[in-house]
């Protein structure tokens, strides 16, 4: 019945189709052209670094439609985790999942499995990259609390060289770092624990595993004869920026380790955060998160009186 007659002209005729596809060969025609056109321009493509581009592809998938990818998760280079001196060296583009099965941060943190667990799923471990999490600048970001307690800082590489910067002095505003439009991050690095520091990481979130953290928290504690030499404490979710809860954590030194103190810790890390109601909770909500993880570092960490005490406290 149709004959000779173009399928796309035929079909509009029967009323198969709508009419305004009978132009479409044309319309597409046009697209290509464009598309050709804008390929030659010198700045048509802007090359982005993309290291797991688990959430960058999800956040900025019309950019990444129409840029090209330099997949930095590629580079040898950047990958590996390795001792140097006192100092542990993670490449930006080690995964979550690699550092899971380094045998190096499973004998610095022997509870590192459980805290992955509370991160992402494994076929985002599978993909996602130190530094992704660290340049993504999420102020729950959970590898960023976890290297902001440890005092980690990070290596930058551009054109004009490499700089170090410290992690906590890295996040300058919400989404914004001491970072050039050049630099990647190479490595970020943190002094290895002695046997008198205790680390802790600790998440609340709607789901146990597979969600973003409502609130999340890290801790390094050094304690000697039941006194503090060394506290840093972290936070995400209470903030414009994953936060070194500065207060906190200076107070604890060269404290007892009492119920007490932590206590007084838990009063000054609430001044000193600003967190806005969202989905993830309300602004009181999360004050009273924040609070509640402190203590259970200290109840995680020592099981000694102080645990009981603070579990009392809690009810």
């Amino acid at each position: 019945k149709r004959g000779d007659t173009d399928v796309i002209a035929f079909s509009v005729q029967e009323k198969i189709v709508p009419e305004y596809i009978s132009g479409i060969k044309k319309r597409l025609a046009a697209l290509y052209s464009e598309s050709q056109l804008l390929n030659k321009k010198p700045d048509a493509f802007n090359v982005i670094p993309v290291g797991g581009g688990t959430d960058l592809y999800v956040q900025k998938q019309e950019v990444m439609v129409g840029s090209q990818a330099d997949y930095l998760s590629d580079n040898l280079a950047l990958k590996g985790i390795r001792q140097e001196g006192d100092q542990c060296v993670i490449g930006a583009s080690s995964t979550v999942t690699e550092l899971l099965e380094s045998k190096l941060i499973r004998n610095i943190f022997p509870h590192f499995h459980k805290h992955m667990k509370l991160v992402s799923s494994t076929p985002i471990r599978n993909m996602a990259t130190v530094g992704g999490n660290l340049v993504n600048a999420s102020p729950i970001g959970d590898l960023t609390i976890f290297f902001l307690a440890l005092d980690a800082r990070i290596t930058l590489s551009g054109i004009s060289g490499k700089r170090e910067v410290a992690l906590k002095d890295f996040y300058k505003a919400y989404k914004s770092l001491d970072m050039q439009a050049n630099e990647i991050v190479e490595k970020i690095s943190f002094a290895i624990p002695d046997d008198h520091t205790l680390f802790n990481f600790e998440k609340v979130s709607k789901r146990t595993n597979l969600d973003i953290a409502s609130v999340n928290s890290a801790i390094k504690i050094t304690v000697i004869d039941n006194t503090i030499t060394e506290a840093v404490i972290s936070a995400g979710g209470v903030g414009p920026v994953p936060l070194l809860l500065k207060k906190a954590s200076a107070f604890l030194i060269d404290k007892v380790l009492n119920e007490n103190n932590v206590l007084y810790a838990c009063f000054l890390a609430e001044e000193e955060i600003s967190p806005i109601s969202d989905t993830r909770g309300s602004e009181m909500y999360k004050k009273l998160l924040l609070r509640q993880l402190i203590k259970a570092h200290f109840i995680t960490l020592f099981d000694t009186i102080i645990a009981q005490n603070l579990i009392v406290a809690n009810d």
